[in-house]
């Protein structure tokens, strides 16, 4: 298997390429950065087989559309009505001899999932090193939110984390960690859903855009 973060200290939001054989995946792509994506891609021989996406990204406008494009790989994942193959709870891609398991996992959008690798959990912005994915953006839901998270605690602890976002320049953690220092799932339940429902004193700058681009089966 091969296994790259894309993006590096450039971006906190992270993009992950996974193959296996010939075939790669493209998770969360961001889009400034496609014609890197393909020198990559093109470099290790790969051909790309999907890009697919954890949600529908409220921060930045996603690649998957432009890969697509310019590779004729299938689009995966969120938004269901954008991508050629939603993906729900218990779907798998399969990439030569490796299958991506996909979890539902909502709370940060309705619509997020995580993927579950050999030993790796790319977590999406369900879990951060260290934190958990905010909720109070559209389609957020902290009670949703807490389920997803329990449920990620069961993987075994030396499940490595790889977020869809670091803002520490970390690369990844593991689950025994998380639940070793990571104070919020540290937390009771009702204290964490308090916690996720108190207002941001921020918004992402690119909010609008973002959702319209990413949610327009037409661009």
């Amino acid at each position: 298997m091969i296994f790259e973060e894309l993006n590096g200290v450039l971006s906190e939001c992270r993009s992950y390429l996974v193959a296996s054989g010939s075939e790669a995946i493209i998770v969360d792509p961001l889009l400034p950065p496609v014609e890197e994506y393909l020198a990559r891609l093109s470099a290790l021989g790969l051909r790309l087989a999907y890009s697919a996406d954890t949600h529908t990204h409220a921060d930045h406008l996603s690649g998957t559309k432009e890969l697509c494009r310019r590779t004729g790989a299938r689009s995966a994942g969120a938004p269901r009505s954008v991508v050629e193959r939603p993906l729900g709870d218990g779907d798998f891609l399969v990439l030569g001899d490796m299958r991506v398991l996909t979890w539902a996992s909502p709370g940060h959008t309705a619509d997020s999932l995580v993927f579950l690798l050999p030993g790796k959990l790319l977590a999406g912005d369900t879990l951060f090193i260290g934190a958990t994915g905010r909720t109070d953006l559209p389609t957020g839901d902290a009670e949703a939110e807490w389920d997803s998270v329990q449920r990620l605690l069961t993987l075994p602890d030396d499940t490595e984390v790889w977020p869809g976002h670091d803002y520490n320049q970390q690369t990844f953690s593991t689950i025994g960690r998380e639940k070793q220092t990571n104070k919020r799932l540290q937390m009771s339940h009702g204290d964490f859903v308090a916690v996720m429902r108190e207002p941001r004193p921020s918004r992402p700058a690119l909010l609008e855009q973002a959702l319209a681009y990413n949610a327009d089966p037409s661009t």
